[in-house]
């Protein structure tokens, strides 16, 4: 990190400076992977969000509350999504990159007088939480697809029967859910973090290795006992030579042994996916119910759940499965509500570089997608339609999908910025992607 990132970044530690975009961005020096066309849509990209969301949004958006609260009410993670703080971790560009292109969607929109931006824009400023701006990205980004598309696009466009909608984009009528970890989850990932760390205490200056099973979440007393029959097992298996497993009330079986760990060891937990599964038909239930005086309605679930990440085992499953999974599971919503015209769920929170070759899954009940987005994200996407009503909207949501690509290189032509992503980095070669056009 640059020495002035580093001041300003110890100034907001010790409460002297609120966070702004400007230190979230990183001072230009420091960003030596920037080209210089880079360093200039940064300072584009300050202004025109600064613009948008207002001056002391951001702190609010980072900052913990005081006072009790859900954790799903603060979005302290896009503090640490910052592109200057990534580079501890050599993810710095990707994470540059797909902040560009939240401003490139903005700026995009107020570019080409989108109606109803300046609606999206008081409701952002309004509700500062974690949902409303996932729920606002999404927004944007679905406008941002279509008018790459060259199609007529339209925020909160009014329902028929009254208040409004999410995006409108030619023909199809979307409404948007995000579908985020519950604080159960969130609640046992913090605590399977701190079976990490004292794990890998006790392995130092020893000669061990740990697999099976994280136990089930416990409360602080229960933790410190279980804490303890850990370190008692790694000594016992040092001196004996022999592994020692660590049971859990639950009876999930940690066992610690002697030597490295073969190829392929892990530590497996409890993913609840079952639950999630649950909660996500749950909450697409509750929009499909909301949207029946909008006519014919596509719902679009932009999911932050971690069901597309290991240790999730969904997270394992190959594309055509997860299609075919994913319509199994909405299948009998869109037999329950007959003006849904199709539920889409889509999810870009993996990282690969190099990117994959773009994916299809043609299922019999589903269309599923896999597509590598500038910079190192790789966006998976399901569209459960109905088969026989309204095929030319199913087909122009899939090219929609198969052309995501591309849309923020389209995006920075339109905002004179040519040359595309590559133009923007000091390395002006992009990682390969295998790319190519569907057709309906």
């Amino acid at each position: 990190m640059h020495p002035r990132d580093e001041e300003i970044w110890r100034e907001i530690d010790q409460g002297l400076r609120a966070i702004d975009w400007e230190a979230w961005f990183g001072c230009p020096e420091g960003a030596d992977y920037l080209s210089l066309a880079g360093h200039e849509v940064t300072e584009r990209a300050v202004t025109d969000l600064t613009a948008f969301f207002g001056s002391g949004w951001l702190t609010k958006a980072v900052t913990p509350p005081s006072t009790a609260g859900r954790a799903s009410d603060t979005f302290v993670g896009l503090g640490r999504a910052a592109p200057v703080l990534q580079i501890f971790n050599g993810a710095e560009r990707g994470a540059w990159v797909e902040a560009v292109r939240w401003w490139a969607a903005l700026a995009c929109l107020e570019k080409a007088g989108v109606p109803n931006l300046l609606a999206v824009r008081r409701d952002a400023r309004g509700d500062v939480t974690q949902s409303r701006f996932l729920h606002t990205e999404t927004q944007t980004r679905l406008a941002l697809m279509g008018l790459a598309r060259g199609l007529q696009v339209e925020l909160e466009p009014e329902k028929a029967g009254g208040g409004p909608g999410d995006v409108r984009i030619g023909p199809v009528f979307i409404e948007v859910v995000t579908f985020a970890e519950d604080q159960k989850l969130r609640d046992y990932e913090a605590f399977r973090q701190k079976c990490r760390e004292h794990l890998f205490v006790l392995d130092r200056g020893r000669d061990i290795y740990w697999e099976g099973d994280f136990p089930e979440l416990l409360n602080r007393d229960d933790f410190e006992a279980w804490k303890k029959r850990a370190e008692q097992a790694a000594q016992q298996c040092v001196a004996s030579g022999a592994a020692v497993d660590v049971v859990s009330r639950a009876g999930r079986r940690l066992t610690v042994r002697l030597g490295t760990a073969p190829m392929g060891t892990t530590l497996a937990s409890d993913s609840g996916e079952s639950d999630q599964g649950k909660r996500l038909v749950a909450k697409v239930r509750g929009k499909c119910a909301k949207t029946e005086g909008a006519g014919s309605a596509w719902i679009w679930v932009e999911d932050h759940s971690g069901l597309f990440q290991p240790p999730a085992p969904f997270a394992e499953l190959s594309l055509a499965a997860k299609t075919d999974a994913l319509a199994d599971l909405f299948g009998p919503l869109l037999a329950e509500y007959g003006h849904v015209a199709g539920i889409i769920v889509s999810n870009a929170a993996r990282r690969r570089l190099p990117l994959p070759p773009d994916e299809d899954a043609l299922r019999p009940a589903a269309r599923g997608f896999q597509r590598g987005l500038p910079l190192d994200r790789v966006r998976e996407t399901v569209v459960i339609s109905r088969r026989i009503l309204l095929p030319e909207q199913t087909n122009l949501i899939a090219r929609m999908c198969d052309s995501e690509a591309t849309a923020l290189d389209w995006a920075l032509g339109k905002l004179g910025v040519p040359g595309g992503v590559a133009s923007l980095l000091a390395d002006s070669s992009t990682p390969p992607r295998a790319s190519r056009l569907w057709t309906p």
